[in-house]
């Protein structure tokens, strides 16, 4: 079993790829193990912190895992062209 735990930015369909959204939970057997925080244009660490704190540490001592595996982009980052964020680097 995998557990995916995916805090990112989603405003609706105006950034892509525009899916994400709290309902997606997954499918078929995978169905409850996919958990999708979307957060709003300009989000900053604070808003991370909160994520990680609130949705991530929860699911972690639920689902209680073997490994894990953090996968970071950049696209979050204060100054990214693209990602209109303001996580410090």
């Amino acid at each position: 079993e995998v557990l995916v735990v995916n805090a990112h930015r989603h405003d609706g369909q105006k950034f892509y790829p525009a899916t994400g959204t709290a309902s997606e939970v997954g499918l078929g057997p995978g169905r409850g193990f996919n958990v999708n925080v979307a957060l709003p244009e300009g989000y900053g660490g604070a808003a991370l912190w909160s994520v990680c704190a609130n949705v991530l540490l929860p699911a972690a001592r639920s689902f209680r895992p073997d490994l894990i595996i953090i996968s970071a982009g950049f696209d979050a980052a204060e100054g990214d062209p693209l990602g209109g964020c303001a996580v410090s680097p």
